[in-house]
């Protein structure tokens, strides 16, 4: 069970506070005006909790855009199933141009990019 501890008594009791976390795995957690605002745990539990996580936690990104960034890659992915590769659908594309330029064309095939 986690013991509450005010900021003013933390802040007077830090280093206490941080043995017990760390010698004795007790779980510290750290109250202003009597609402939770973090928890005081030691190295051994926290490496313990990181390595429950995820491997797309540890990237460093926020849930809410991981699960973004799934979603666009299934979109991504159903669409090409359905339209086909984009670079084969450009290229198709430019060759129904009608040439009424080739010299503009010529030029555009020339220059790096």
């Amino acid at each position: 069970m986690a013991k509450s501890v005010g900021m003013a008594q933390a802040k007077s009791k830090l280093a206490d506070l941080v043995g017990r976390a760390a010698y004795k795995g007790e779980r510290i957690v750290l109250e202003r005006r009597g609402r939770p605002m973090a928890v005081l745990i030691g190295m051994d539990e926290y490496n313990r909790l990181q390595d429950l996580r995820p491997a797309a936690d540890r990237q460093g990104l926020p849930a809410a855009l991981r699960e973004r960034q799934k979603e666009l890659v299934a979109q991504a992915r159903r669409l090409r199933a359905r339209v086909g590769d984009p670079v084969d659908g450009l290229a198709k594309a430019l060759r129904t141009l009608p040439p009424a330029d080739d010299a503009f064309w010529l030029q555009l095939a020339e220059e790096p990019f």
